[in-house]
């Protein structure tokens, strides 16, 4: 009997073991992808005088070269990459390998001229964006939403979830949204900070409750001139394994929700799990939630991204009310103004009154940027008075002169 239970507590704790070891491993690695980007491309080289070796690697390198630019491509708006090549030609492209961490050919194949392969790179971003700032090329020139957080977080010592925005200022930050910053400021997102100023407009509000709607965080967000809210909660857990007397695991979980304040309109949901191991128990839940508010940053930062330069790309629908439309000549020359403003792809008539239209454009833009392109706007015989911006519409009045 005591052969049998000693049996079953070995295999107990090799099991608990590697489970440990593949957590542990699973964390370096997630760490590790931060800074790297893995790159598949294909790469031709030339055969000259049937010297294949010779083409095979000039074929690499220029797979090589290529997964480099494909990498500051994604790091850097057209805009730069244009105004910036002849500099970027010589930094990057000339000393392509050391910003290749590692590279592994995965196929290849000759023909009488050509010698082709696909190759996987592991690109260091890490290197790319350090070499960028030492040139004076910064990841802020990349235009990004504005974002503010709203993360409860409950941790093992904790009774109750802590947020900031509630009647406890002290919360002022939480291990998880600690860790979902660090990620967004390394991509060049510019954070609300809530300090006091921001709490004490909260509590004004009556937005200082845990449960916070949609509606409350956009509105509280609006008044911060932020782009994006995030509403998130987070927990930290200790789970059933250990191991030996004092290692034990914890588990870390962050959901959170992302809504343009524009329109209230939810875009990104992401729900992230980390388990870390350690013999405190309140340091090991903290390093779980850590964990999760990292993995949470690095998705949720790039979707917010992708998201935001669609939604820039896009045309918005908005529409304008305009008063003052009986004097027909001036209400025309509005509208052939309209239509010749950059940004504007199409003006429709909507609605016509006795003294008022409603007209709808769709603008490269959003309704505040339309408003204040319209007022650098001169009219010969009246001028225009812009009396309300809201998210989707103006309203003007035309003035006359």
């Amino acid at each position: 009997m005591f052969v049998s239970f000693c049996t079953i507590y070995r295999s107990l704790f090799v099991v608990i073991f590697f489970t440990i070891i593949i957590t542990l491993s699973g964390t370096a690695r997630a760490e590790k992808q931060v800074f790297t980007k893995v790159v598949e491309v294909i790469g031709t080289g030339r055969i000259f005088k049937n010297n294949t070796a010779e083409a095979r690697e000039q074929a690499i390198t220029n797979s090589l070269v290529s997964a480099v630019e494909k990498a500051i491509a994604e790091l850097l708006p057209h805009e730069t990459l244009v105004q910036n090549f002849h500099m970027l030609n010589n930094i990057f492209y000339e000393n392509t390998r050391e910003y290749i961490q590692d590279y592994k050919v995965l196929a290849e194949a000759a023909s009488d001229k050509f010698f082709r392969v696909i190759v996987r790179s592991t690109v260091s971003t890490k290197r790319i964006k350090e070499r960028l700032l030492n040139v004076g090329i910064t990841m802020g020139e990349k235009t990004l939403p504005k974002i503010l957080f709203f993360i409860a977080e409950k941790s093992l010592e904790d009774i109750l979830p802590k947020y900031w925005w509630g009647e406890d200022f002290s919360f002022s930050n939480v291990f998880s949204e600690r860790a979902i910053n660090e990620k967004f400021k390394e991509e060049g997102y510019s954070i609300i900070d809530h300090g006091h100023k921001v709490q004490n407009m909260a509590a004004e509000s009556g937005s200082n409750k845990l449960d916070l709607s949609i509606q409350e965080a956009v509105s509280l967000g609006i008044r911060l001139q932020a782009d994006v809210v995030i509403l998130g909660k987070s927990t930290a857990e200790a789970t059933p394994n250990i191991m030996g007397g004092n290692l034990k695991s914890f588990k870390g979980t962050v959901i959170v929700r992302a809504i343009w304040t524009d329109t209230g309109e939810e875009f990104a949901f992401i729900t992230k799990t980390a388990v870390t191991v350690n013999s405190d128990e309140i340091a090991g839940g903290n390093d779980a939630l850590a964990s999760a508010g990292s993995l949470i940053g690095e998705e949720l930062a790039s979707q917010i991204a992708a998201a935001w330069q669609k939604k820039v790309e896009e045309p918005e629908m908005i529409e304008i009310m305009v008063k003052g439309t009986s004097r027909l000549a001036n209400f025309v020359m509005f509208r052939r103004t309209l239509n010749e403003m950059p940004g504007i792809e199409n003006v429709q008539i909507r609605e016509i009154k006795s003294d008022e239209a409603t007209i709808v454009v769709d603008f490269k833009g959003n309704s505040k940027e339309l408003a204040d392109a319209l007022m650098v706007k001169t009219f010969d015989s009246f001028g225009i008075n812009i009396y309300e911006v809201s998210p989707t519409s103006l309203k003007i009045e035309l003035i006359p002169g």
